[in-house]
């Protein structure tokens, strides 16, 4: 079995990131407050492989079965849990540049779950042409506000100059994956310019 976090009581953590199980460590760090969960998919624009997941509980979607509706006992439709509007991902930019992890340069990856705090942490430094910026990115779903998830995203300019800026918002184009018929299921009412 191949072990792509170091695991005590509480805590699992990485200083390795390794494209290739992108997906399972999105699964690993997972969240969830019992109202919403995501999974633990970067915060800023990650244009590798990835499987983005923002879950609202009761909010579901009767998929329609692509096989086995004529036979006896198959079901119409499957009802399958939709991805939710996002607000992720943070599209971040240091002096023009947008950081994407699939393409930039970078060191001192950490990622991190806390599973008693229920506590996201991930940070690395980002090298870019003449700069070198440490992010920190901290997040979780609160039990107190169960509408609530907050992010905290702090740079540290470490090298050089940086103008770092932060775009955030709601991603409403979302889907599912695994969806028989390529679904949408949120109806844009207006987009910004």
């Amino acid at each position: 079995m191949k072990r792509t976090f170091a695991v005590d009581p509480w805590m699992i953590a990485t200083h390795q990131f390794h494209p290739e199980d992108k997906r399972l460590q999105e699964s690993l760090t997972a969240i969830g407050n019992g109202y919403m969960g995501m999974r633990g998919n970067f915060e800023e624009q990650y244009s590798g492989d990835q499987l983005s997941g923002t879950y609202l509980g009761g909010v579901w979607f009767p998929d329609k079965t692509r096989v086995g509706w004529w036979k006896n006992g198959y079901p119409a439709y499957f009802g399958k849990a939709i991805n939710a509007p996002s607000f992720l991902p943070i599209r971040i930019k240091v002096n023009e540049q947008p950081v994407d992890l699939a393409k930039n340069s970078f060191r001192d990856f950490y990622l991190a779950l806390d599973l008693h705090q229920g506590l996201l942490t991930r940070q690395f430094i980002y090298e870019g042409d003449q700069v070198e910026v440490r992010f920190e990115f901290q997040r979780f779903l609160s039990n107190v506000v169960k509408e609530a998830a907050l992010i905290n995203v702090k740079a540290t300019v470490l090298s050089g100059k940086a103008t770092i800026t932060f775009d955030a918002g709601l991603e409403g184009r979302v889907a599912n994956e695994d969806s028989n018929y390529d679904e949408r299921f949120w109806e844009p009412q207006a987009e910004d310019p």
